[in-house]
Protein backbone atom coordinates (compact mmCIF):
# COMPACT_ATOMS: atom_id res chain seq x y z
CA UNK A 1 0.00 0.00 0.00
CA UNK A 2 1.35 3.40 -0.84
CA UNK A 3 1.32 6.53 -2.87
CA UNK A 4 2.14 5.04 -6.28
CA UNK A 5 -0.72 2.57 -6.30
CA UNK A 6 -3.17 5.09 -4.86
CA UNK A 7 -2.26 7.80 -7.36
CA UNK A 8 -2.65 5.40 -10.28
CA UNK A 9 -6.06 4.31 -9.04
CA UNK A 10 -7.27 7.89 -8.58
CA UNK A 11 -5.88 8.93 -11.97
CA UNK A 12 -7.91 6.11 -13.49
CA UNK A 13 -11.09 8.04 -12.65
CA UNK A 14 -9.91 10.86 -14.89
CA UNK A 15 -8.89 8.36 -17.58
CA UNK A 16 -12.35 6.76 -17.60
CA UNK A 17 -14.03 10.16 -17.91
CA UNK A 18 -11.74 11.12 -20.77
CA UNK A 19 -12.59 7.93 -22.67
CA UNK A 20 -16.32 8.63 -22.29
CA UNK A 21 -16.13 12.03 -23.94
CA UNK A 22 -16.56 12.17 -27.69
CA UNK A 23 -14.49 14.61 -29.79
CA UNK A 24 -15.96 18.10 -29.74
CA UNK A 25 -18.27 17.42 -26.80
CA UNK A 26 -17.81 18.50 -23.21
CA UNK A 27 -19.29 15.29 -21.80
CA UNK A 28 -22.22 14.84 -19.40
CA UNK A 29 -22.88 17.56 -16.82
CA UNK A 30 -24.41 15.13 -14.34
CA UNK A 31 -22.86 13.69 -11.18
CA UNK A 32 -20.75 10.67 -12.09
CA UNK A 33 -20.46 7.60 -9.85
CA UNK A 34 -17.34 5.41 -10.04
CA UNK A 35 -16.80 1.99 -8.49
CA UNK A 36 -13.42 0.60 -7.48
CA UNK A 37 -13.15 -2.98 -8.73
CA UNK A 38 -10.48 -5.12 -7.05
CA UNK A 39 -8.19 -7.17 -9.29
CA UNK A 40 -5.54 -9.25 -7.56
CA UNK A 41 -3.50 -6.96 -5.31
CA UNK A 42 -4.61 -3.86 -7.24
CA UNK A 43 -7.76 -2.70 -8.96
CA UNK A 44 -9.36 -0.18 -11.31
CA UNK A 45 -12.02 2.50 -11.21
CA UNK A 46 -15.02 1.84 -13.45
CA UNK A 47 -17.91 4.16 -14.30
CA UNK A 48 -21.08 2.92 -12.59
CA UNK A 49 -23.40 5.78 -13.58
CA UNK A 50 -23.02 8.94 -15.66
CA UNK A 51 -26.04 10.53 -13.98
CA UNK A 52 -26.00 9.50 -10.31
CA UNK A 53 -28.43 11.11 -7.86
CA UNK A 54 -27.14 11.05 -4.26
CA UNK A 55 -29.51 12.03 -1.44
CA UNK A 56 -30.09 11.59 2.29
CA UNK A 57 -33.18 10.22 4.02
CA UNK A 58 -34.33 9.75 7.62
CA UNK A 59 -34.99 6.11 8.50
CA UNK A 60 -37.21 7.24 11.42
CA UNK A 61 -39.40 9.53 9.34
CA UNK A 62 -42.42 7.22 9.40
CA UNK A 63 -42.03 6.03 12.99
CA UNK A 64 -43.27 7.28 16.35
CA UNK A 65 -39.91 9.03 16.81
CA UNK A 66 -40.43 11.14 13.69
CA UNK A 67 -39.72 14.80 14.33
CA UNK A 68 -37.84 14.25 17.59
CA UNK A 69 -35.10 11.86 16.47
CA UNK A 70 -33.41 11.14 13.16
CA UNK A 71 -31.27 8.35 11.76
CA UNK A 72 -29.69 9.46 8.50
CA UNK A 73 -28.89 7.20 5.55
CA UNK A 74 -27.44 8.02 2.15
CA UNK A 75 -28.73 6.50 -1.05
CA UNK A 76 -27.42 6.93 -4.58
CA UNK A 77 -29.79 6.26 -7.44
CA UNK A 78 -27.90 4.72 -10.30
CA UNK A 79 -25.54 2.84 -8.01
CA UNK A 80 -27.82 0.75 -5.79
CA UNK A 81 -26.21 2.30 -2.69
CA UNK A 82 -28.08 2.58 0.60
CA UNK A 83 -25.79 3.08 3.59
CA UNK A 84 -25.91 4.46 7.12
CA UNK A 85 -24.12 7.81 7.43
CA UNK A 86 -21.36 7.51 10.05
CA UNK A 87 -17.60 7.24 10.49
CA UNK A 88 -17.64 3.81 8.83
CA UNK A 89 -18.04 5.57 5.47
CA UNK A 90 -14.40 6.63 5.71
CA UNK A 91 -15.30 9.47 3.36
CA UNK A 92 -12.66 11.64 1.67
CA UNK A 93 -13.34 15.16 0.35
CA UNK A 94 -11.13 16.28 -2.54
CA UNK A 95 -11.86 19.82 -3.75
CA UNK A 96 -9.21 19.73 -6.49
CA UNK A 97 -11.08 16.85 -8.16
CA UNK A 98 -14.59 17.82 -6.91
CA UNK A 99 -14.74 14.23 -5.67
CA UNK A 100 -16.20 12.55 -2.59
CA UNK A 101 -14.90 9.01 -2.06
CA UNK A 102 -16.46 6.63 0.46
CA UNK A 103 -16.91 2.96 1.41
CA UNK A 104 -20.27 1.18 1.46
CA UNK A 105 -20.88 -2.50 2.17
CA UNK A 106 -17.31 -3.50 1.37
CA UNK A 107 -17.11 -1.52 -1.90
CA UNK A 108 -15.34 1.80 -2.52
CA UNK A 109 -17.21 4.45 -4.52
CA UNK A 110 -16.40 7.93 -5.80
CA UNK A 111 -18.88 10.70 -6.64
CA UNK A 112 -17.54 13.35 -9.02
CA UNK A 113 -19.48 16.60 -9.22
CA UNK A 114 -19.70 18.83 -12.30
CA UNK A 115 -19.33 22.06 -10.32
CA UNK A 116 -17.60 23.24 -7.17
CA UNK A 117 -20.92 24.58 -5.84
CA UNK A 118 -22.57 21.14 -6.02
CA UNK A 119 -19.51 19.50 -4.51
CA UNK A 120 -19.41 21.88 -1.54
CA UNK A 121 -23.15 21.63 -0.92
CA UNK A 122 -23.05 17.82 -0.81
CA UNK A 123 -19.88 17.73 1.32
CA UNK A 124 -21.35 20.11 3.89
CA UNK A 125 -24.58 18.11 4.13
CA UNK A 126 -22.65 14.86 4.49
CA UNK A 127 -20.60 16.39 7.29
CA UNK A 128 -23.77 17.56 9.08
CA UNK A 129 -25.46 14.16 8.81
CA UNK A 130 -22.39 12.37 10.19
CA UNK A 131 -22.35 14.83 13.09
CA UNK A 132 -26.03 14.20 13.87
CA UNK A 133 -25.69 10.42 13.77
CA UNK A 134 -22.62 10.68 16.05
CA UNK A 135 -23.96 13.09 18.68
CA UNK A 136 -27.76 13.03 18.21
CA UNK A 137 -28.20 16.75 17.50
CA UNK A 138 -27.97 19.23 14.65
CA UNK A 139 -24.54 20.57 13.76
CA UNK A 140 -24.29 24.13 15.07
CA UNK A 141 -21.87 26.29 17.00
CA UNK A 142 -24.00 25.82 20.11
CA UNK A 143 -24.20 22.01 19.87
CA UNK A 144 -20.49 21.68 19.07
CA UNK A 145 -19.72 23.80 22.13
CA UNK A 146 -21.88 21.48 24.24
CA UNK A 147 -20.42 18.24 22.90
CA UNK A 148 -16.81 19.22 22.17
CA UNK A 149 -16.28 22.19 24.46
CA UNK A 150 -15.88 25.84 23.55
CA UNK A 151 -12.17 25.39 22.85
CA UNK A 152 -12.81 22.83 20.10
CA UNK A 153 -16.20 23.91 18.70
CA UNK A 154 -14.53 25.72 15.82
CA UNK A 155 -12.04 22.93 15.15
CA UNK A 156 -14.09 19.74 14.60
CA UNK A 157 -17.15 19.34 12.30
CA UNK A 158 -16.97 23.04 11.43
CA UNK A 159 -17.91 23.65 7.78
CA UNK A 160 -14.78 25.78 7.37
CA UNK A 161 -12.54 22.92 8.55
CA UNK A 162 -14.51 19.85 7.41
CA UNK A 163 -12.73 19.60 4.09
CA UNK A 164 -9.33 20.14 5.68
CA UNK A 165 -9.98 17.28 8.12
CA UNK A 166 -10.72 14.74 5.39
CA UNK A 167 -8.77 15.98 2.39
CA UNK A 168 -6.26 13.61 0.74
CA UNK A 169 -2.60 14.49 1.30
CA UNK A 170 -0.08 12.01 -0.06
CA UNK A 171 3.06 11.05 1.81
CA UNK A 172 6.23 9.83 0.18
CA UNK A 173 6.48 6.04 0.28
CA UNK A 174 8.91 4.76 2.87
CA UNK A 175 12.15 3.10 1.70
CA UNK A 176 12.03 -0.65 1.33
CA UNK A 177 15.43 -1.27 2.87
CA UNK A 178 16.45 -1.62 5.56
CA UNK A 179 13.38 -3.47 6.72
CA UNK A 180 11.16 -1.70 9.24
CA UNK A 181 9.03 -3.67 11.70
CA UNK A 182 5.92 -2.90 9.68
CA UNK A 183 7.36 -4.11 6.37
CA UNK A 184 8.41 -7.39 7.92
CA UNK A 185 5.05 -7.79 9.58
CA UNK A 186 3.23 -7.30 6.28
CA UNK A 187 5.45 -9.82 4.50
CA UNK A 188 5.02 -12.41 7.22
CA UNK A 189 1.27 -11.80 7.26
CA UNK A 190 1.04 -12.36 3.50
CA UNK A 191 2.96 -15.61 3.84
CA UNK A 192 0.52 -16.71 6.51
CA UNK A 193 -2.57 -15.82 4.48
CA UNK A 194 -3.09 -19.47 3.66
CA UNK A 195 -3.97 -20.09 7.29
CA UNK A 196 -1.14 -22.49 8.13
CA UNK A 197 -0.15 -20.37 11.14
CA UNK A 198 -2.02 -18.10 13.51
CA UNK A 199 -2.49 -14.54 12.26
CA UNK A 200 -0.28 -11.76 13.63
CA UNK A 201 -2.06 -9.79 16.37
CA UNK A 202 0.47 -7.12 17.26
CA UNK A 203 4.06 -5.92 17.46
CA UNK A 204 5.74 -5.75 20.88
CA UNK A 205 8.40 -3.06 20.65
CA UNK A 206 11.69 -3.78 22.44
CA UNK A 207 14.37 -1.22 23.30
CA UNK A 208 17.08 -3.88 23.58
CA UNK A 209 18.03 -6.63 21.17
CA UNK A 210 14.59 -7.98 20.21
CA UNK A 211 11.08 -7.13 19.09
CA UNK A 212 8.25 -9.67 19.10
CA UNK A 213 5.39 -10.41 16.72
CA UNK A 214 2.46 -11.65 18.78
CA UNK A 215 0.29 -14.46 17.44
CA UNK A 216 -2.64 -16.32 18.96
CA UNK A 217 -2.17 -18.69 21.90
CA UNK A 218 0.82 -16.87 23.51
CA UNK A 219 3.02 -17.57 20.48
CA UNK A 220 5.70 -15.01 19.56
CA UNK A 221 8.09 -14.61 16.62
CA UNK A 222 11.41 -12.97 17.52
CA UNK A 223 12.88 -10.08 15.49
CA UNK A 224 16.34 -8.56 15.99
CA UNK A 225 16.78 -4.79 16.18
CA UNK A 226 19.39 -3.60 13.69
CA UNK A 227 20.50 -0.18 12.46
CA UNK A 228 17.52 1.45 10.76
CA UNK A 229 15.08 -1.44 11.25
CA UNK A 230 14.81 -5.12 12.15
CA UNK A 231 15.60 -8.54 10.77
CA UNK A 232 13.88 -11.85 11.29
CA UNK A 233 15.74 -14.22 13.64
CA UNK A 234 13.60 -17.14 12.38
CA UNK A 235 12.94 -18.02 16.00
CA UNK A 236 9.54 -18.50 17.62
CA UNK A 237 8.43 -19.52 21.09
CA UNK A 238 5.17 -20.24 22.87
CA UNK A 239 4.74 -19.34 26.51
CA UNK A 240 3.83 -22.38 28.61
CA UNK A 241 0.95 -21.63 31.01
CA UNK A 242 1.62 -22.00 34.73
CA UNK A 243 0.03 -24.99 36.46
CA UNK A 244 -0.74 -28.49 35.29
CA UNK A 245 -3.43 -28.59 32.63
CA UNK A 246 -3.61 -24.80 32.31
CA UNK A 247 -4.97 -23.70 28.95
CA UNK A 248 -3.21 -21.41 26.47
CA UNK A 249 -4.72 -17.97 25.97
CA UNK A 250 -4.33 -15.00 23.65
CA UNK A 251 -3.12 -11.91 25.58
CA UNK A 252 -5.00 -8.63 25.27
CA UNK A 253 -1.87 -6.73 26.42
CA UNK A 254 1.82 -7.62 26.65
CA UNK A 255 4.22 -5.41 28.63
CA UNK A 256 7.97 -6.08 28.53
CA UNK A 257 9.59 -5.66 31.95
CA UNK A 258 12.77 -6.06 34.02
CA UNK A 259 15.32 -5.45 31.30
CA UNK A 260 12.96 -7.07 28.76
CA UNK A 261 13.62 -10.51 30.27
CA UNK A 262 10.05 -10.72 31.53
CA UNK A 263 6.58 -10.15 30.13
CA UNK A 264 3.46 -9.06 32.01
CA UNK A 265 0.32 -10.24 30.25
CA UNK A 266 -3.40 -9.48 30.50
CA UNK A 267 -6.14 -11.71 29.13
CA UNK A 268 -9.76 -10.75 28.29
CA UNK A 269 -10.98 -14.05 29.76
CA UNK A 270 -9.89 -13.06 33.28
CA UNK A 271 -9.52 -9.30 33.59
CA UNK A 272 -8.41 -9.28 37.25
CA UNK A 273 -5.41 -11.57 36.55
CA UNK A 274 -1.82 -10.61 35.71
CA UNK A 275 0.38 -13.32 34.16
CA UNK A 276 4.14 -12.95 34.71
CA UNK A 277 6.29 -14.71 32.09
CA UNK A 278 10.02 -15.42 31.74
CA UNK A 279 11.07 -14.71 28.14
CA UNK A 280 14.33 -16.64 28.45
CA UNK A 281 12.67 -19.90 29.57
CA UNK A 282 9.44 -19.37 27.63
CA UNK A 283 7.26 -20.05 30.68
CA UNK A 284 4.55 -18.23 32.58
CA UNK A 285 6.08 -18.37 36.05
CA UNK A 286 3.24 -16.91 38.11
CA UNK A 287 -0.28 -15.53 37.96
CA UNK A 288 -1.27 -12.63 40.22
CA UNK A 289 -4.59 -11.02 41.13
CA UNK A 290 -5.42 -7.32 41.01
CA UNK A 291 -7.08 -6.44 44.32
CA UNK A 292 -7.97 -3.30 46.22
CA UNK A 293 -9.09 -3.72 49.84
CA UNK A 294 -9.40 -7.51 49.26
CA UNK A 295 -11.82 -6.94 46.35
CA UNK A 296 -10.86 -8.16 42.87
CA UNK A 297 -10.28 -5.28 40.43
CA UNK A 298 -10.68 -5.72 36.65
CA UNK A 299 -7.86 -4.14 34.61
CA UNK A 300 -7.98 -3.71 30.84
CA UNK A 301 -4.60 -2.04 30.15
CA UNK A 302 -1.20 -1.68 31.84
CA UNK A 303 1.82 0.53 31.09
CA UNK A 304 5.10 1.44 32.76
CA UNK A 305 5.34 4.62 34.80
CA UNK A 306 7.69 6.01 32.15
CA UNK A 307 8.48 4.90 28.63
CA UNK A 308 11.92 3.32 29.13
CA UNK A 309 11.11 1.49 32.38
CA UNK A 310 10.92 -1.82 30.52
CA UNK A 311 14.75 -1.74 30.48
CA UNK A 312 14.97 -1.16 34.24
CA UNK A 313 14.66 -3.41 37.28
CA UNK A 314 11.37 -1.94 38.51
CA UNK A 315 8.25 -3.64 39.79
CA UNK A 316 5.76 -0.75 39.62
CA UNK A 317 3.39 0.07 36.76
CA UNK A 318 0.09 1.78 35.96
CA UNK A 319 -3.25 0.25 35.03
CA UNK A 320 -6.78 1.26 34.10
CA UNK A 321 -10.33 0.02 33.92
CA UNK A 322 -13.44 1.73 32.57
CA UNK A 323 -13.60 4.29 35.38
CA UNK A 324 -10.36 3.76 37.26
CA UNK A 325 -6.70 4.83 36.97
CA UNK A 326 -4.32 3.20 39.43
CA UNK A 327 -0.74 2.38 40.39
CA UNK A 328 0.42 -1.16 41.17
CA UNK A 329 3.49 -2.80 42.69
CA UNK A 330 4.55 -6.46 42.52
CA UNK A 331 6.33 -6.07 45.89
CA UNK A 332 4.67 -6.11 49.29
CA UNK A 333 4.62 -2.92 51.43
CA UNK A 334 7.82 -4.04 53.21
CA UNK A 335 9.75 -3.89 49.90
CA UNK A 336 10.13 -7.66 49.53
CA UNK A 337 8.87 -9.79 46.68
CA UNK A 338 5.37 -10.83 47.67
CA UNK A 339 4.77 -14.50 48.30
CA UNK A 340 1.01 -14.17 47.92
CA UNK A 341 -0.15 -13.71 44.32
CA UNK A 342 -1.73 -10.30 44.93
CA UNK A 343 -0.60 -7.17 43.09
CA UNK A 344 -0.25 -4.38 45.65
CA UNK A 345 -2.49 -1.34 45.02
CA UNK A 346 -0.48 1.80 45.81
CA UNK A 347 -2.78 4.61 44.72
CA UNK A 348 -4.92 6.05 41.99
CA UNK A 349 -8.34 7.51 41.31
CA UNK A 350 -11.80 5.96 40.98
CA UNK A 351 -13.94 8.17 38.75
CA UNK A 352 -17.69 8.43 38.60
CA UNK A 353 -19.40 6.55 35.82
CA UNK A 354 -19.04 7.81 32.28
CA UNK A 355 -15.30 8.10 31.70
CA UNK A 356 -15.13 4.73 29.88
CA UNK A 357 -11.33 4.57 29.72
CA UNK A 358 -9.95 2.10 27.16
CA UNK A 359 -6.15 2.48 26.93
CA UNK A 360 -3.13 4.40 28.18
CA UNK A 361 0.54 5.17 27.49
CA UNK A 362 3.40 7.09 29.12
CA UNK A 363 6.23 9.36 27.92
CA UNK A 364 9.87 9.34 28.93
CA UNK A 365 9.13 11.80 31.76
CA UNK A 366 6.10 9.86 32.97
CA UNK A 367 3.36 11.97 31.38
CA UNK A 368 0.22 9.86 30.98
CA UNK A 369 -2.18 9.82 28.01
CA UNK A 370 -5.52 8.01 28.31
CA UNK A 371 -8.00 7.15 25.54
CA UNK A 372 -11.70 6.50 26.05
CA UNK A 373 -14.77 4.96 24.43
CA UNK A 374 -16.28 8.34 23.52
CA UNK A 375 -13.20 9.40 21.55
CA UNK A 376 -11.73 11.73 24.16
CA UNK A 377 -7.98 11.82 24.78
CA UNK A 378 -6.97 12.95 28.27
CA UNK A 379 -3.49 14.15 29.19
CA UNK A 380 -2.20 13.85 32.78
CA UNK A 381 0.98 15.22 34.33
CA UNK A 382 3.45 12.80 35.88
CA UNK A 383 2.48 13.94 39.39
CA UNK A 384 -1.20 12.99 39.62
CA UNK A 385 -3.89 10.80 38.08
CA UNK A 386 -6.65 12.66 39.91
CA UNK A 387 -7.46 15.14 37.16
CA UNK A 388 -6.57 15.50 33.49
CA UNK A 389 -4.66 18.65 32.64
CA UNK A 390 -6.00 18.69 29.06
CA UNK A 391 -8.94 16.88 27.47
CA UNK A 392 -9.19 16.62 23.67
CA UNK A 393 -12.65 15.60 22.36
CA UNK A 394 -11.74 13.85 19.10
CA UNK A 395 -14.39 12.96 16.51
CA UNK A 396 -16.54 10.58 18.56
CA UNK A 397 -14.98 7.28 17.44
CA UNK A 398 -13.79 5.00 20.31
CA UNK A 399 -10.05 5.14 21.02
CA UNK A 400 -8.65 1.59 21.02
CA UNK A 401 -4.97 2.35 21.74
CA UNK A 402 -2.69 5.34 22.38
CA UNK A 403 1.01 6.10 22.26
CA UNK A 404 3.17 9.16 22.97
CA UNK A 405 6.63 10.23 21.89
CA UNK A 406 9.48 9.91 24.35
CA UNK A 407 9.63 13.71 24.76
CA UNK A 408 5.85 13.96 25.22
CA UNK A 409 5.39 16.41 22.34
CA UNK A 410 3.13 14.20 20.19
CA UNK A 411 0.32 11.74 20.92
CA UNK A 412 -1.06 9.06 18.57
CA UNK A 413 -4.59 7.75 19.21
CA UNK A 414 -5.95 4.78 17.22
CA UNK A 415 -9.58 4.28 16.18
CA UNK A 416 -11.03 1.67 13.84
CA UNK A 417 -10.89 3.94 10.78
CA UNK A 418 -8.18 6.52 11.44
CA UNK A 419 -5.26 7.48 13.66
CA UNK A 420 -5.37 10.91 15.28
CA UNK A 421 -1.99 12.60 15.81
CA UNK A 422 -2.04 15.46 18.34
CA UNK A 423 0.72 18.00 18.93
CA UNK A 424 0.86 18.69 22.67
CA UNK A 425 3.09 21.78 22.62
CA UNK A 426 1.53 25.22 22.17
CA UNK A 427 2.06 28.91 22.87
CA UNK A 428 0.22 30.53 25.79
CA UNK A 429 -1.60 33.84 25.62
CA UNK A 430 1.55 35.42 27.06
CA UNK A 431 3.66 34.03 24.23
CA UNK A 432 5.33 31.36 26.36
CA UNK A 433 6.00 27.80 25.20
CA UNK A 434 3.92 25.22 27.08
CA UNK A 435 3.03 21.52 27.14
CA UNK A 436 -0.55 20.22 27.34
CA UNK A 437 0.47 17.58 29.90
CA UNK A 438 1.36 20.26 32.46
CA UNK A 439 -0.82 23.20 31.37
CA UNK A 440 -4.36 23.21 29.95
CA UNK A 441 -4.11 23.65 26.19
CA UNK A 442 -7.71 24.53 25.36
CA UNK A 443 -8.18 25.86 21.84
CA UNK A 444 -4.61 27.12 21.57
CA UNK A 445 -3.33 23.88 20.06
CA UNK A 446 -3.16 22.99 16.39
CA UNK A 447 -5.80 20.92 14.63
CA UNK A 448 -5.02 17.18 14.95
CA UNK A 449 -3.75 15.29 11.91
CA UNK A 450 -5.89 12.32 10.86
CA UNK A 451 -4.11 9.35 9.28
CA UNK A 452 -6.29 7.17 7.06
CA UNK A 453 -5.97 4.63 4.31
CA UNK A 454 -6.86 5.77 0.83
CA UNK A 455 -10.31 4.39 -0.06
CA UNK A 456 -8.95 1.93 -2.63
CA UNK A 457 -6.55 0.59 0.02
CA UNK A 458 -9.54 0.17 2.34
CA UNK A 459 -10.97 -2.15 -0.31
CA UNK A 460 -7.73 -4.13 -0.51
CA UNK A 461 -7.67 -4.69 3.24
CA UNK A 462 -11.31 -5.77 3.32
CA UNK A 463 -12.23 -2.68 5.39
CA UNK A 464 -10.45 -4.15 8.41
CA UNK A 465 -10.04 -1.82 11.42
CA UNK A 466 -6.78 -0.22 12.48
CA UNK A 467 -5.20 -1.77 15.56
CA UNK A 468 -2.41 -0.75 17.96
CA UNK A 469 -0.97 2.36 16.31
CA UNK A 470 2.53 2.89 17.76
CA UNK A 471 5.63 5.02 17.42
CA UNK A 472 8.84 3.13 16.68
CA UNK A 473 11.20 5.03 18.97
CA UNK A 474 12.77 1.87 20.32
CA UNK A 475 14.21 0.85 16.94
CA UNK A 476 16.14 4.05 16.32
CA UNK A 477 19.11 3.77 18.73
CA UNK A 478 18.07 6.76 20.81
CA UNK A 479 17.17 8.96 17.84
CA UNK A 480 13.82 10.68 17.44
CA UNK A 481 10.89 8.50 16.40
CA UNK A 482 10.81 7.93 12.62
CA UNK A 483 7.65 5.89 11.92
CA UNK A 484 4.04 5.51 12.98
CA UNK A 485 2.96 1.89 12.54
CA UNK A 486 -0.52 0.36 12.76
CA UNK A 487 -1.84 -3.07 11.83
CA UNK A 488 -4.84 -3.43 9.53
CA UNK A 489 -5.98 -6.99 8.98
CA UNK A 490 -3.06 -8.94 7.53
CA UNK A 491 -1.25 -5.69 6.63
CA UNK A 492 0.68 -3.06 8.52
CA UNK A 493 0.60 0.58 7.50
CA UNK A 494 3.60 2.90 7.94
CA UNK A 495 3.59 6.69 8.00
CA UNK A 496 6.78 8.73 7.94
CA UNK A 497 6.53 10.58 11.25
CA UNK A 498 8.71 13.46 10.08
CA UNK A 499 6.29 14.04 7.18
CA UNK A 500 3.31 13.92 9.51
CA UNK A 501 4.83 16.51 11.86
CA UNK A 502 5.72 18.97 9.10
CA UNK A 503 2.46 18.64 7.13
CA UNK A 504 -0.38 21.08 7.58
CA UNK A 505 -3.06 19.84 9.97
CA UNK A 506 -5.73 17.73 8.34
CA UNK A 507 -5.98 14.25 6.89
CA UNK A 508 -3.06 12.28 5.45
CA UNK A 509 -3.40 9.05 3.51
CA UNK A 510 -0.91 6.25 3.18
Amino acid sequence: MGQAQSSEALDAVNAVEKQLKTPGEGGSKGIKLFKFVKAGTGGNWELASANARPSFYDALEDTSSSGSKHDWFMEVEGGDIDVHVDQDLGYVLDLSQRRVTFSAEGTVWALRFPSEEQYRSFGEELNNKVYYNTYGMENSEESRTKELGADYAGMFFNAANAEQAVAPMDLEPEPEEPTTPAHLKERRAKEDAGGEEDSILGLIMGAGENNYLMRGGTKFDVLRNVEGGVEDKCVSFTLTPAGKGAAHFTPSKVLLAQGERRMNLLTPDNTNALHHADVETGKIVSTWKFQKDTVDVPIRDIVHEHKSAQMEEVSTFLGLDNNRLCKWDLRDPRGKVAESPIVNYTGGKDYSRGTNFTCMATSGDGYVVVGSQDGKVRLFSSKSLNRATTSIPGLGAPITSVDVTFDGKWVVATTDHYLMVVKTTFTTDKGEAACAFTKAMGGRGTMPRLLRLKPEDVARTGNKPFRKGKLTWVTESGHSERWIVASCGKYSVVWNFAKVKTSSAGCLHC
